[in-house]
């Protein structure tokens, strides 16, 4: 995939501007560690007839990468803050395969395992504004691309593409994300829902290189229907540990 990648990304330059699916290939080549383990502070910030409420929590993400076999990677959440959601975790396995991805939230209060399953993947994870689906991701073969152009987004020049999902699991009928055309990052997303609607926004606010790496210091989901927001700040990023 990598060797492909590169060679539609040379080839964009003697025939012309990029697809909107070589561009998301760049930003799927881009290097992951073998392990990762981090600390998450989550804002959950709603306003509602003029006042603004907001609940934090505190999470500890581990997460292995595979190069090859089953698994595409394996992660584990767990919540230390506050005390009504301490102890609680939730477990994700990624496949290499066609195969949907496993998830199983565990809920001390009840000292119980509970599987998420498709229908509920479009639900909001833990009461914040992203869904299970937005935390495990989509392979890039579950979207067709289109290239919409290109505009500078906070100063970053970037391209635009429009990525539709091919079946009808997701919760949203498309995304529209912003590409750094210097680093093949993310630097923006908007989500629209099944009616085409715009629903989401997810911004990354800041995010720096580690040697081979990039790492999300902060991000921002909000929902444009609900007002509801949910900013995400990760220190204490620690790569390839074992």
């Amino acid at each position: 995939m990598r060797v492909l990648t590169l060679t539609g990304f040379l080839l964009s330059f003697v025939f012309g501007q990029m697809t909107g699916r070589e561009i998301m290939e760049q930003v799927d080549a881009q290097p992951e560690p073998k392990t990762m383990v981090a600390t998450t502070e989550m804002s959950l910030i709603s306003v509602k007839r003029g006042k603004t409420k907001e609940r934090r929590r505190e999470i500890t993400r581990y997460q292995k990468n595979y190069d090859s076999g089953r698994f595409q990677s394996k992660s584990l959440i767990r919540f230390l803050y506050p005390a009504d959601v301490r102890g609680t975790g939730f477990l994700m396995w990624e496949y290499d395969s066609d195969r949907d991805d496993d998830q199983w939230l565990f809920l001390p209060a009840l000292g119980k395992v509970k599987r998420i399953v498709a229908r509920e993947k479009t639900e909001n994870f833990m009461g914040s504004d992203f869904s299970y689906e937005d935390i495990s991701g989509r392979d890039i073969d579950d979207d067709t691309y289109e290239y919409l152009g290109d505009e500078d987004l906070n100063g970053i020049p970037c391209h635009m593409v429009k990525a539709v999902a091919k079946d009808d699991d997701s919760g949203y009928q498309y995304r529209i994300a912003w590409v750094d055309m210097a680093h093949w990052i993310l630097t923006k997303v908007e989500y629209y829902d099944r009616k085409g609607s715009l629903l989401k926004i997810l911004t990354f606010d800041k995010q720096r290189r580690d040697g081979s790496y990039w790492s999300v210091e902060e991000m921002r989901m909000e929902n444009v229907q609900t007002q509801h927001r949910t900013i995400m700040k990760i220190s204490n990023i620690q790569y390839d540990t074992g």
